[in-house]
């Protein structure tokens, strides 16, 4: 594997559920565009993997960035969806140097799984129906959302310019499309459900009611961190930046 001075770390993890790594599966959660998932980060990331766990799924968060690109755009986010697509597999040919170095037994999936599954539509409706009945999981949607157009909008050279309402909505579609895709990914038998940041309040708070109560063993939230790593950029589309860059040429 990778020899590179950066190193991935889990956050706040005991011993008693480290221990338990070897002899389970992880889901490691890629979101396309974000840089924890590129270049030295990522080849640190494959390292732990690598070392830690009996065997990983790799999910690739491609179609569901369709909302993400619709910011500062004047089409919807379903116009998006074969840019979406394209960033996925761009993804995959720029970083296979490094998943293809583990070792451990591996499967790549696409978030289009998700999209297509037979029980997507009812699970989502489900969500919704708490949503409407439950304030506080509410709450976690609307936190969720404040605090990623915080961050958002704090990078945008021209703020005045952008539609908050516009991007509240996609915001939303986001959230709870990625949250329903979440109740459906016990199926994969993951113990672990691995990513670099902490995630979302949604997200948690879904996790907490619709996946532990039947599955309290699977998808089990681990955090991992980065030491010796550089200032980490906003999430980046590459095939889309280089192909404003042609059409502003």
């Amino acid at each position: 594997m990778s020899m590179s001075r950066i190193r991935t770390f889990f956050r706040s993890i005991s011993d008693n559920v480290k221990s338990q790594f070897k002899k389970s599966r992880c889901l490691l959660t890629i979101s396309v565009g974000q840089a924890t998932h590129e270049g030295e980060l990522f080849a640190a990331t494959m390292d732990l993997i690598n070392t830690s766990f009996e065997s990983c799924i790799i999910l690739i968060d491609d179609s569901l960035q369709r909302h993400t690109m619709a910011f500062n755009k004047a089409e919807d986010a379903s116009f998006f969806y074969e840019k979406s697509i394209k960033e996925g597999q761009f993804w995959l040919t720029r970083n296979n140097i490094y998943y293809d170095k583990l070792t451990i037994p591996k499967k790549i999936i696409h978030w289009d799984m998700w999209l297509n599954h037979v029980n997507y539509k009812a699970q989502q409706k489900s969500i919704i129906s708490l949503l409407e009945s439950d304030p506080l999981y509410k709450a976690a949607f609307d936190q969720s959302i404040d605090e990623f157009l915080v961050k958002y909008c704090a990078r945008l050279p021209e703020p005045d310019k952008f539609s908050i309402e516009i991007a509240r909505q996609l915001s939303f579609d986001f959230v709870l499309e990625e949250c329903t895709a979440l109740c459906l990914w016990p199926e994969l038998e993951c113990h672990f459900e691995c990513y670099p940041n902490k995630h979302n309040a949604a997200i948690e708070q879904t996790r907490k009611r619709f996946i532990f109560p039947s599955y309290p063993h699977l998808l089990q939230s681990v955090t991992m961190g980065f030491k010796n790593a550089p200032q980490l950029q906003p999430q980046n589309f590459e095939l889309f930046r280089q192909e404003d860059k042609i059409t502003m040429e």
